[in-house]
């Protein structure tokens, strides 16, 4: 199944942990860091960025996405978890 974790809290880290054991249950999972998780961005290769969050937060992330970007990611997901 693929999952998309859209995550927008940076303190916490719960669903972080989600994610981690979707991913070991053997589910495709990408983490979309949006508003403030851009600040703890970790640079794995399926955490993803809104570009525009860590613009407006003068930080970098390696997998920065547009709304665009986001839009698609969220109709190729079977289930889509917001936190």
């Amino acid at each position: 199944m693929k999952i998309l974790h859209m995550v927008r809290g940076m303190r916490d880290t719960y669903p972080l942990e989600m994610a981690a054991a979707h991913k070991a249950q053997g589910d495709d999972v990408k983490v979309l860091l949006m508003q403030d998780a851009v600040l703890s961005c970790t640079g794995d290769a399926s955490t993803f960025c809104c570009k525009e969050d860590a613009e407006a937060r003068g930080v970098s992330c390696g997998n920065q996405v547009d709304y665009n970007a986001i839009v698609n990611m969220i109709f190729d997901a079977d289930q889509v978890v917001n936190w």
